[in-house]
């Protein structure tokens, strides 16, 4: 008992860094939902956030879930799954409030927001039918890419990245050649996010300058193979970046992705709003307010973890 704890404090504190990580990646993607499609810094933020963010967040939901998926016990997977569309309903009730409150349409506010609450409810979805299909399995694995050929086809992203979020289930499941072969090549590891993320927006802004609408069906197959890339690499460089501070800084990043999916679309939406009064923002500007947004739920969360550390009520805010 004492070893499956341990290996499930090791998974978790991966996906903490992981989770950090891909939020400060998320930042650019935040700003793109302030500007028009026509802006080509909009464009190509956009489908950085196609390609690269949205299939590793997916990545990391997979690894977390996939104790809860393969464990032949129901209510922690009950709870989990619970939570996942828990936030997500948050996540949208609050956008639209938020929108309604500051004058505008709630449904502008949904689809403003709507990677922040439509990522939690597929990984609520995702986990159902992988447990139904008993993952992971090569027949799972061959399901999920036959799912993102029709998804592709016919423009159905919810069919899309189902294939990333198997490829986490299955990557925590050679979580130990992971962690031999980081502790082998150190420097590569912490190389891989990086050089990911480099590779990931030289796609994302060549693919901009095209016009053409940003999605993993427009992209093409170099979509799949970024995607796909993204999850080892980003849990690679969280794994070398373990016992740092840098690692430490971004686990309490990390830690606060719950609250960033409920606040930080509704709370960047209305500081633009304020701060350029109808007037269409700049990439700058909305850059500067994303990470303004950011770091003030990041802060906020992380004083409101502690606090709840240090009561009674401390497991029951524990992050998962």
């Amino acid at each position: 008992m004492e070893q499956v704890d341990a290996r499930r404090d090791g998974v978790d504190g991966d996906a903490s860094i992981a989770r950090g990580l891909l939020l400060a990646l998320a930042a650019p993607s935040v700003a793109a939902l302030a500007l028009e499609s026509e802006n080509g810094g909009g464009a190509a933020l956009r489908t950085l956030a196609e390609i690269a963010t949205l299939p590793a967040f997916f990545a990391v939901a997979g690894w977390l879930m996939a104790s809860f998926v393969v464990s032949t016990a129901r209510r922690p997977f009950l709870r989990a799954i619970g939570a996942a569309a828990l936030c997500g309903a948050a996540s949208a009730l609050v956008s639209a409030a938020t929108a309604s409150l500051t004058g505008q349409d709630w449904r502008h506010g949904l689809t403003l927001a709507e990677p922040a609450w439509t990522l939690p409810l597929l990984t609520a979805l995702y986990a159902i039918v992988a447990r139904a299909l008993r993952h992971p399995s090569l027949g799972g694995f061959l399901l999920a890419a036959a799912a993102h050929v029709v998804g592709v086809i016919f423009d159905k992203p919810a069919l899309s990245y189902f294939i990333f979020f198997a490829a986490g289930l299955a990557l925590v499941m050679r979580r130990a050649t992971l962690l031999r072969i980081v502790g082998e090549e150190k420097e590569f590891s912490l190389a891989s996010g990086p050089l990911l993320a480099t590779l990931a927006a030289a796609v994302a802004i060549r693919f901009a300058q095209t016009g053409q609408a940003p999605s993993i069906a427009a992209v093409g197959p170099i979509a799949l193979a970024v995607g796909l890339a993204a999850g080892p690499a980003t849990f690679a460089c969280a794994i070398a970046l373990r016992q740092s501070p840098v690692g430490k800084a971004f686990a309490g990043l990390g830690r606060a992705a719950p609250a960033l999916a409920i606040l930080w679309a509704p709370l960047f939406s209305t500081l633009i709003a304020a701060a350029n009064r109808g007037v269409g923002p700049s990439v700058p500007s909305a850059l500067l307010m994303s990470a303004a947004s950011l770091l003030f739920i990041a802060v906020l969360a992380d004083i409101c973890l502690q606090g709840a550390e240090k009561t009674r009520f401390g497991r029951l805010f524990a992050p998962s």
